[in-house]
Protein backbone atom coordinates (compact mmCIF):
# COMPACT_ATOMS: atom_id res chain seq x y z
CA UNK A 1 0.00 0.00 0.00
CA UNK A 2 1.37 3.55 -1.15
CA UNK A 3 1.47 5.96 1.56
CA UNK A 4 -1.29 8.12 -0.56
CA UNK A 5 -3.79 5.57 0.61
CA UNK A 6 -3.71 6.85 4.28
CA UNK A 7 -4.90 10.02 2.99
CA UNK A 8 -7.80 9.24 0.25
CA UNK A 9 -10.52 9.31 3.02
CA UNK A 10 -9.50 12.30 5.12
CA UNK A 11 -9.71 14.39 1.99
CA UNK A 12 -11.69 14.95 -0.84
CA UNK A 13 -9.82 13.68 -4.55
CA UNK A 14 -9.44 17.09 -5.43
CA UNK A 15 -7.65 17.94 -2.56
CA UNK A 16 -4.40 15.70 -3.41
CA UNK A 17 -2.26 16.08 -6.27
CA UNK A 18 -0.41 13.34 -7.29
CA UNK A 19 0.62 13.78 -11.04
CA UNK A 20 4.24 14.85 -11.96
CA UNK A 21 2.82 18.10 -13.59
CA UNK A 22 0.50 19.28 -10.88
CA UNK A 23 2.73 18.50 -8.33
CA UNK A 24 5.25 20.58 -10.03
CA UNK A 25 4.95 24.58 -9.19
CA UNK A 26 4.83 23.14 -5.24
CA UNK A 27 8.39 21.00 -5.37
CA UNK A 28 10.48 24.05 -6.63
CA UNK A 29 11.37 27.68 -4.53
CA UNK A 30 11.18 30.91 -6.58
CA UNK A 31 13.99 31.85 -7.53
CA UNK A 32 14.55 28.39 -8.94
CA UNK A 33 17.51 27.33 -6.23
CA UNK A 34 15.96 24.42 -4.30
CA UNK A 35 13.61 21.76 -6.54
CA UNK A 36 12.73 18.27 -4.09
CA UNK A 37 9.63 15.75 -5.04
CA UNK A 38 6.93 14.37 -3.14
CA UNK A 39 4.52 11.15 -3.38
CA UNK A 40 1.48 13.95 -3.11
CA UNK A 41 0.73 17.87 -2.18
CA UNK A 42 -2.25 17.66 -0.04
CA UNK A 43 -5.01 20.76 0.34
CA UNK A 44 -6.62 20.70 3.79
CA UNK A 45 -9.59 22.91 4.03
CA UNK A 46 -9.92 23.11 7.71
CA UNK A 47 -7.98 22.35 11.25
CA UNK A 48 -9.84 19.50 11.04
CA UNK A 49 -8.60 17.98 8.70
CA UNK A 50 -4.58 19.29 9.13
CA UNK A 51 -5.39 17.15 12.41
CA UNK A 52 -6.20 14.30 10.75
CA UNK A 53 -3.15 14.09 8.36
CA UNK A 54 -0.99 14.49 11.09
CA UNK A 55 -2.44 12.20 13.16
CA UNK A 56 -1.86 9.46 10.50
CA UNK A 57 1.45 10.95 9.24
CA UNK A 58 2.60 10.41 12.90
CA UNK A 59 1.50 7.07 13.01
CA UNK A 60 2.58 5.80 10.01
CA UNK A 61 6.35 7.77 10.11
CA UNK A 62 5.30 10.05 7.03
CA UNK A 63 7.26 13.31 6.39
CA UNK A 64 5.06 16.34 6.00
CA UNK A 65 6.65 19.72 4.67
CA UNK A 66 3.91 22.54 5.34
CA UNK A 67 3.51 25.24 3.14
CA UNK A 68 1.93 28.66 2.23
CA UNK A 69 2.45 30.29 -0.69
CA UNK A 70 5.52 29.00 -1.93
CA UNK A 71 7.27 32.43 -1.74
CA UNK A 72 10.79 31.49 0.43
CA UNK A 73 13.67 32.13 -0.23
CA UNK A 74 16.10 29.70 1.46
CA UNK A 75 14.51 26.44 0.54
CA UNK A 76 12.13 25.89 3.51
CA UNK A 77 9.22 24.90 2.34
CA UNK A 78 10.64 22.56 -0.36
CA UNK A 79 10.93 18.43 0.29
CA UNK A 80 14.13 16.51 -0.45
CA UNK A 81 14.85 14.80 -3.54
CA UNK A 82 13.70 11.20 -1.82
CA UNK A 83 9.73 11.43 -3.19
CA UNK A 84 8.64 9.55 0.63
CA UNK A 85 7.41 12.92 2.10
CA UNK A 86 3.76 14.97 1.19
CA UNK A 87 3.52 18.63 1.24
CA UNK A 88 1.22 19.91 3.03
CA UNK A 89 -0.18 23.31 1.47
CA UNK A 90 -2.68 25.73 3.28
CA UNK A 91 -3.34 27.88 0.60
CA UNK A 92 -6.97 26.10 0.82
CA UNK A 93 -7.65 27.37 4.59
CA UNK A 94 -8.15 30.81 3.41
CA UNK A 95 -11.53 32.33 5.18
CA UNK A 96 -11.47 35.51 7.89
CA UNK A 97 -12.76 33.47 10.95
CA UNK A 98 -12.98 36.93 12.91
CA UNK A 99 -12.71 40.63 12.56
CA UNK A 100 -13.06 43.69 15.26
CA UNK A 101 -13.05 46.84 15.32
CA UNK A 102 -13.19 47.53 18.73
CA UNK A 103 -10.34 45.49 19.46
CA UNK A 104 -8.46 46.25 16.35
CA UNK A 105 -7.53 42.67 15.11
CA UNK A 106 -9.04 40.00 13.05
CA UNK A 107 -8.53 36.13 13.40
CA UNK A 108 -6.99 34.56 9.93
CA UNK A 109 -6.63 31.05 8.47
CA UNK A 110 -2.72 30.25 7.22
CA UNK A 111 -3.82 30.85 3.58
CA UNK A 112 -5.43 34.04 4.02
CA UNK A 113 -3.14 36.21 1.19
CA UNK A 114 -1.23 38.90 2.38
CA UNK A 115 -2.65 41.20 0.16
CA UNK A 116 -6.15 40.17 0.91
CA UNK A 117 -5.62 41.29 4.46
CA UNK A 118 -4.36 44.49 3.77
CA UNK A 119 -7.96 45.31 1.16
CA UNK A 120 -9.66 43.53 4.29
CA UNK A 121 -8.37 46.00 6.77
CA UNK A 122 -8.67 49.00 4.61
CA UNK A 123 -12.80 48.36 4.17
CA UNK A 124 -13.26 48.59 8.02
CA UNK A 125 -10.54 52.00 7.82
CA UNK A 126 -7.90 50.14 9.54
CA UNK A 127 -4.47 49.02 8.45
CA UNK A 128 -1.95 45.84 8.57
CA UNK A 129 0.78 47.21 8.18
CA UNK A 130 2.95 43.66 7.39
CA UNK A 131 4.04 44.83 3.50
CA UNK A 132 6.64 42.27 1.29
CA UNK A 133 7.15 42.12 -2.74
CA UNK A 134 5.30 39.31 -2.43
CA UNK A 135 2.16 40.25 -0.58
CA UNK A 136 0.50 39.27 -3.73
CA UNK A 137 0.99 35.45 -3.45
CA UNK A 138 2.39 35.12 0.05
CA UNK A 139 -0.07 33.79 2.95
CA UNK A 140 0.12 35.27 6.47
CA UNK A 141 0.72 31.14 7.62
CA UNK A 142 4.05 31.53 5.58
CA UNK A 143 4.90 35.23 7.04
CA UNK A 144 4.18 33.84 10.63
CA UNK A 145 6.43 30.38 10.19
CA UNK A 146 9.24 32.80 8.60
CA UNK A 147 8.91 35.22 10.98
CA UNK A 148 8.60 37.63 7.63
CA UNK A 149 9.69 41.79 8.20
CA UNK A 150 9.14 43.38 4.93
CA UNK A 151 9.37 47.29 4.43
CA UNK A 152 7.48 48.84 7.17
CA UNK A 153 9.32 47.11 10.30
CA UNK A 154 11.07 50.22 11.45
CA UNK A 155 7.55 51.55 12.90
CA UNK A 156 5.49 48.47 13.06
CA UNK A 157 7.85 45.28 13.79
CA UNK A 158 8.42 41.87 12.40
CA UNK A 159 5.42 39.62 11.58
CA UNK A 160 5.82 37.77 15.09
CA UNK A 161 5.40 41.60 16.68
CA UNK A 162 2.26 42.02 14.74
CA UNK A 163 0.62 38.80 15.83
CA UNK A 164 -1.31 38.19 19.63
CA UNK A 165 -1.56 34.74 18.90
CA UNK A 166 -1.80 31.37 16.86
CA UNK A 167 -3.47 27.74 16.81
CA UNK A 168 -0.99 25.25 15.72
CA UNK A 169 -1.18 21.61 14.82
CA UNK A 170 1.42 19.52 16.35
CA UNK A 171 3.28 16.46 14.87
CA UNK A 172 0.51 14.05 16.40
CA UNK A 173 -2.44 15.65 15.83
CA UNK A 174 -3.12 17.48 19.17
CA UNK A 175 -4.62 21.17 18.29
CA UNK A 176 -3.14 23.97 20.42
CA UNK A 177 -5.46 26.87 20.58
CA UNK A 178 -3.42 29.93 21.52
CA UNK A 179 -6.06 31.83 19.43
CA UNK A 180 -7.03 34.63 22.18
CA UNK A 181 -6.78 38.40 20.96
CA UNK A 182 -5.75 39.30 24.21
CA UNK A 183 -3.06 42.08 23.98
CA UNK A 184 -2.25 40.78 27.58
CA UNK A 185 -2.05 37.33 28.99
CA UNK A 186 0.94 36.62 31.33
CA UNK A 187 -0.12 32.86 32.16
CA UNK A 188 3.04 31.59 31.62
CA UNK A 189 5.47 30.51 28.40
CA UNK A 190 4.25 32.69 25.51
CA UNK A 191 4.19 29.23 23.21
CA UNK A 192 3.24 30.88 19.86
CA UNK A 193 6.79 32.42 19.93
CA UNK A 194 8.23 29.08 19.54
CA UNK A 195 6.01 28.42 16.36
CA UNK A 196 6.27 31.97 14.17
CA UNK A 197 9.99 31.36 13.03
CA UNK A 198 9.67 27.93 12.99
CA UNK A 199 9.44 27.14 9.71
CA UNK A 200 6.98 24.46 10.03
CA UNK A 201 9.76 22.29 12.11
CA UNK A 202 7.46 22.62 15.46
CA UNK A 203 4.06 22.72 14.51
CA UNK A 204 1.82 24.02 11.68
CA UNK A 205 0.22 27.08 11.96
CA UNK A 206 -3.26 26.87 10.97
CA UNK A 207 -4.87 30.21 11.96
CA UNK A 208 -3.60 33.54 14.13
CA UNK A 209 -4.65 36.70 15.63
CA UNK A 210 -3.07 39.01 14.21
CA UNK A 211 -2.93 43.34 15.45
CA UNK A 212 -4.53 46.24 13.37
CA UNK A 213 -3.53 50.10 13.18
CA UNK A 214 -5.24 53.10 12.37
CA UNK A 215 -5.29 53.32 8.14
CA UNK A 216 -2.55 56.21 7.25
CA UNK A 217 -4.58 58.97 5.55
CA UNK A 218 -2.10 60.70 4.59
CA UNK A 219 2.01 59.62 3.09
CA UNK A 220 4.92 61.86 2.18
CA UNK A 221 7.64 59.83 0.12
CA UNK A 222 10.60 61.01 -1.67
CA UNK A 223 13.54 59.07 -2.86
CA UNK A 224 17.33 60.97 -1.94
CA UNK A 225 20.75 60.98 -2.60
CA UNK A 226 23.33 60.85 -0.48
CA UNK A 227 26.79 60.12 0.09
CA UNK A 228 27.14 57.18 2.04
CA UNK A 229 25.14 54.27 4.38
CA UNK A 230 26.91 56.32 7.61
CA UNK A 231 25.01 59.27 6.51
CA UNK A 232 21.84 57.55 5.55
CA UNK A 233 21.80 56.57 9.26
CA UNK A 234 22.12 59.36 10.60
CA UNK A 235 19.46 60.45 8.28
CA UNK A 236 16.93 58.49 9.48
CA UNK A 237 17.51 59.32 13.17
CA UNK A 238 16.78 62.99 12.44
CA UNK A 239 13.30 62.12 10.15
CA UNK A 240 12.22 60.02 13.00
CA UNK A 241 12.20 62.56 15.17
CA UNK A 242 11.30 65.26 12.83
CA UNK A 243 8.43 63.70 11.77
CA UNK A 244 7.54 62.37 15.68
CA UNK A 245 8.23 58.49 14.39
CA UNK A 246 5.99 58.46 11.54
CA UNK A 247 8.47 56.76 9.37
CA UNK A 248 7.36 53.73 7.80
CA UNK A 249 9.95 52.69 5.26
CA UNK A 250 13.40 53.62 4.78
CA UNK A 251 15.15 51.93 2.37
CA UNK A 252 18.63 51.87 0.50
CA UNK A 253 19.62 51.17 -2.60
CA UNK A 254 22.82 51.43 -4.86
CA UNK A 255 23.39 52.97 -8.02
CA UNK A 256 24.34 49.41 -9.24
CA UNK A 257 21.17 48.18 -8.59
CA UNK A 258 19.32 50.88 -9.93
CA UNK A 259 21.08 50.15 -13.45
CA UNK A 260 20.15 46.38 -13.10
CA UNK A 261 16.18 47.88 -12.35
CA UNK A 262 16.47 50.02 -15.48
CA UNK A 263 17.75 47.40 -17.42
CA UNK A 264 15.30 44.91 -16.73
CA UNK A 265 12.56 46.77 -16.43
CA UNK A 266 12.99 49.65 -19.01
CA UNK A 267 9.93 50.97 -18.38
CA UNK A 268 10.09 52.02 -15.03
CA UNK A 269 10.76 56.06 -15.10
CA UNK A 270 14.71 57.19 -13.80
CA UNK A 271 14.21 58.91 -10.77
CA UNK A 272 16.99 60.97 -10.51
CA UNK A 273 19.79 62.20 -13.08
CA UNK A 274 22.38 61.22 -13.00
CA UNK A 275 21.68 58.39 -10.67
CA UNK A 276 23.84 58.54 -7.44
CA UNK A 277 26.04 56.35 -5.69
CA UNK A 278 23.27 55.70 -2.85
CA UNK A 279 19.70 56.45 -2.61
CA UNK A 280 17.36 56.50 0.30
CA UNK A 281 13.74 55.75 -0.42
CA UNK A 282 11.76 57.24 2.66
CA UNK A 283 7.97 57.56 3.43
CA UNK A 284 6.29 59.12 6.69
CA UNK A 285 2.71 58.48 7.47
CA UNK A 286 -0.18 59.59 9.39
CA UNK A 287 -3.31 58.48 10.12
CA UNK A 288 -4.74 61.89 10.86
CA UNK A 289 -6.57 63.35 7.69
CA UNK A 290 -5.86 66.61 7.79
CA UNK A 291 -2.22 66.06 7.22
CA UNK A 292 -2.84 65.23 3.91
CA UNK A 293 -5.76 68.25 2.99
CA UNK A 294 -4.69 71.27 2.09
CA UNK A 295 -4.69 73.99 4.46
CA UNK A 296 -5.78 78.18 3.93
CA UNK A 297 -2.29 78.87 2.33
CA UNK A 298 -2.96 75.62 0.09
CA UNK A 299 0.17 73.65 1.95
CA UNK A 300 -0.61 70.20 3.00
CA UNK A 301 0.95 69.41 6.25
CA UNK A 302 2.73 66.12 5.68
CA UNK A 303 4.11 66.86 2.50
CA UNK A 304 5.85 70.19 3.86
CA UNK A 305 7.44 68.07 6.63
CA UNK A 306 9.05 65.80 4.70
CA UNK A 307 9.89 68.72 2.06
CA UNK A 308 11.10 71.29 5.08
CA UNK A 309 13.01 67.92 5.82
CA UNK A 310 14.81 67.48 3.22
CA UNK A 311 15.55 70.85 2.33
CA UNK A 312 17.40 71.07 6.03
CA UNK A 313 19.58 67.75 5.00
CA UNK A 314 20.57 69.41 1.44
CA UNK A 315 21.84 72.39 3.45
CA UNK A 316 23.55 69.98 6.01
CA UNK A 317 25.23 68.04 3.23
CA UNK A 318 23.39 65.19 4.14
CA UNK A 319 21.64 64.94 0.53
CA UNK A 320 22.58 66.03 -2.52
CA UNK A 321 19.69 65.36 -4.59
CA UNK A 322 16.24 64.28 -4.37
CA UNK A 323 12.59 64.40 -5.63
CA UNK A 324 9.00 63.93 -4.17
CA UNK A 325 6.10 62.03 -4.77
CA UNK A 326 3.16 64.93 -5.31
CA UNK A 327 0.29 62.60 -6.10
CA UNK A 328 -0.03 58.57 -5.81
CA UNK A 329 1.20 57.85 -9.27
CA UNK A 330 4.37 59.42 -8.55
CA UNK A 331 4.63 57.36 -5.23
CA UNK A 332 4.32 54.05 -6.81
CA UNK A 333 6.66 55.04 -9.41
CA UNK A 334 9.31 55.49 -6.76
CA UNK A 335 7.73 52.11 -4.96
CA UNK A 336 8.13 50.01 -8.08
CA UNK A 337 11.95 50.43 -8.33
CA UNK A 338 12.16 48.67 -5.04
CA UNK A 339 9.93 46.05 -5.27
CA UNK A 340 11.15 45.07 -8.93
CA UNK A 341 14.85 44.64 -6.72
CA UNK A 342 14.51 41.12 -6.33
CA UNK A 343 12.76 39.94 -9.93
CA UNK A 344 15.73 42.46 -11.61
CA UNK A 345 19.15 40.87 -10.19
CA UNK A 346 17.23 37.26 -10.52
CA UNK A 347 16.57 38.09 -14.30
CA UNK A 348 20.01 39.83 -14.77
CA UNK A 349 22.09 37.09 -13.23
CA UNK A 350 22.17 34.15 -10.69
CA UNK A 351 22.86 35.89 -7.52
CA UNK A 352 24.57 35.35 -4.52
CA UNK A 353 21.73 36.36 -2.15
CA UNK A 354 22.19 37.25 1.19
CA UNK A 355 19.64 38.11 4.40
CA UNK A 356 21.75 39.85 7.18
CA UNK A 357 21.64 42.34 9.82
CA UNK A 358 23.37 44.40 11.94
CA UNK A 359 22.86 47.25 14.17
CA UNK A 360 22.72 50.64 12.40
CA UNK A 361 25.96 51.73 13.97
CA UNK A 362 27.92 48.70 12.06
CA UNK A 363 25.96 49.16 9.08
CA UNK A 364 29.00 51.01 7.48
CA UNK A 365 30.99 49.11 8.86
CA UNK A 366 29.63 46.17 7.42
CA UNK A 367 29.20 47.27 4.04
CA UNK A 368 32.90 48.13 4.01
CA UNK A 369 34.47 44.71 5.09
CA UNK A 370 32.14 42.92 2.71
CA UNK A 371 33.19 44.83 -0.63
CA UNK A 372 36.87 44.28 0.59
CA UNK A 373 35.86 40.36 1.21
CA UNK A 374 33.51 40.27 -1.84
CA UNK A 375 36.46 42.33 -4.31
CA UNK A 376 39.46 39.73 -2.90
CA UNK A 377 36.98 36.98 -4.83
CA UNK A 378 35.77 38.57 -7.57
CA UNK A 379 36.96 42.13 -8.21
CA UNK A 380 34.53 42.77 -10.91
CA UNK A 381 31.71 41.15 -9.37
CA UNK A 382 28.48 44.17 -8.89
CA UNK A 383 27.31 44.67 -5.40
CA UNK A 384 24.14 45.42 -5.40
CA UNK A 385 23.57 45.60 -1.03
CA UNK A 386 19.52 47.03 -0.97
CA UNK A 387 17.81 46.41 2.46
CA UNK A 388 15.42 48.20 5.47
CA UNK A 389 18.63 50.74 6.38
CA UNK A 390 15.78 51.43 9.36
CA UNK A 391 16.01 47.74 10.66
CA UNK A 392 19.71 47.07 9.66
CA UNK A 393 18.56 44.79 7.47
CA UNK A 394 20.66 44.33 4.18
CA UNK A 395 20.01 42.58 1.10
CA UNK A 396 23.86 42.40 0.44
CA UNK A 397 23.44 40.74 -3.11
CA UNK A 398 26.23 39.96 -5.45
CA UNK A 399 25.75 39.97 -9.35
CA UNK A 400 28.51 38.71 -11.96
CA UNK A 401 30.31 41.04 -13.91
CA UNK A 402 28.21 43.06 -16.92
CA UNK A 403 28.26 40.66 -19.85
CA UNK A 404 28.38 37.30 -17.67
CA UNK A 405 31.09 35.33 -15.73
CA UNK A 406 31.76 32.16 -17.37
CA UNK A 407 33.36 30.89 -13.81
CA UNK A 408 30.11 32.32 -12.08
CA UNK A 409 28.93 29.42 -10.76
CA UNK A 410 32.08 27.80 -8.91
CA UNK A 411 32.43 31.93 -7.98
CA UNK A 412 29.15 31.67 -5.74
CA UNK A 413 30.53 29.83 -2.70
CA UNK A 414 33.73 31.49 -1.87
CA UNK A 415 31.39 34.85 -2.34
CA UNK A 416 28.94 33.81 -0.08
CA UNK A 417 32.10 32.80 2.96
CA UNK A 418 33.47 36.21 2.14
CA UNK A 419 29.97 38.02 3.09
CA UNK A 420 29.84 36.01 6.11
CA UNK A 421 33.25 36.66 6.90
CA UNK A 422 32.55 40.46 6.89
CA UNK A 423 29.56 39.81 8.87
CA UNK A 424 31.23 37.85 11.90
CA UNK A 425 33.68 40.72 12.32
CA UNK A 426 30.33 43.14 13.24
CA UNK A 427 28.54 40.36 15.34
CA UNK A 428 25.66 40.64 13.10
CA UNK A 429 22.73 37.81 11.51
CA UNK A 430 22.96 35.22 8.92
CA UNK A 431 19.15 35.86 8.69
CA UNK A 432 17.47 38.77 9.27
CA UNK A 433 13.69 38.06 7.69
CA UNK A 434 13.95 34.95 5.40
CA UNK A 435 14.70 32.19 8.20
CA UNK A 436 17.05 29.12 7.80
CA UNK A 437 15.65 26.30 5.44
CA UNK A 438 18.14 24.14 3.70
CA UNK A 439 20.43 27.70 2.83
CA UNK A 440 21.74 28.06 5.97
CA UNK A 441 21.12 24.81 8.14
CA UNK A 442 25.07 23.76 8.31
CA UNK A 443 25.62 27.47 8.60
CA UNK A 444 23.48 28.20 11.71
CA UNK A 445 25.58 25.16 13.40
CA UNK A 446 28.72 27.19 13.19
CA UNK A 447 27.38 30.61 14.36
CA UNK A 448 24.47 29.88 17.30
CA UNK A 449 25.60 30.11 20.61
CA UNK A 450 26.05 26.62 21.20
CA UNK A 451 23.73 26.40 24.66
CA UNK A 452 20.98 28.00 22.29
CA UNK A 453 21.52 25.33 19.94
CA UNK A 454 21.21 21.97 22.36
CA UNK A 455 17.98 24.15 23.57
CA UNK A 456 16.64 24.36 20.35
CA UNK A 457 17.49 20.54 19.30
CA UNK A 458 15.59 19.43 23.04
CA UNK A 459 12.62 20.91 21.66
CA UNK A 460 12.52 20.04 18.19
CA UNK A 461 13.18 16.28 19.45
CA UNK A 462 9.93 17.14 22.27
CA UNK A 463 7.89 18.41 19.82
CA UNK A 464 8.40 15.90 16.86
CA UNK A 465 10.02 12.98 18.08
CA UNK A 466 9.74 11.32 14.99
CA UNK A 467 11.48 13.64 13.28
CA UNK A 468 8.20 14.17 10.39
CA UNK A 469 7.67 17.66 10.45
CA UNK A 470 10.30 18.98 7.58
CA UNK A 471 13.05 17.62 8.50
CA UNK A 472 16.42 18.72 7.63
CA UNK A 473 15.17 22.38 7.84
CA UNK A 474 16.68 24.36 10.51
CA UNK A 475 17.56 22.65 12.96
CA UNK A 476 19.09 18.62 13.36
Amino acid sequence: MNNIQHFNDLLDEKDILSLADDKAPFLQDWRGNYTGDAEAVLFPRNTEQVSAIMRRAYEQGIIIVPQGGNTGLVGGGIPDNTGRAFVLSLSRMNKVRAFSEANRSMVVEAGCILQDLHKLAEEHDLYFPLNLAAKGSCTIGGNLSTNAGGVNVVRYGNTRDLCLGIEVVLCDGRVMDLLSPLRKDNTGYDLKQLFIGGEGTLGIITAASMKLFSLPKARATALAAIPDIATGVELLGKLQSASGEQVEAFEIMPKTLLDVVLKQFPDIVRPLDPIPDFMILMEIASSDARDGTEDEAGRIPILETLEEFLADSFEAGLITDATMARNETQRQQLWDIREHAPESTKRESNPVNSDISVTRADLQRFYDFAVEEVKKVCPESRICSYGHLGDGNLHFNIIEKEGGDPDWQAKKEPLKAAIYIALAKVKGSISAEHGIGVMKFDQLKQVKDPVALSLMSQIKHLLDPKAILNPGKVID
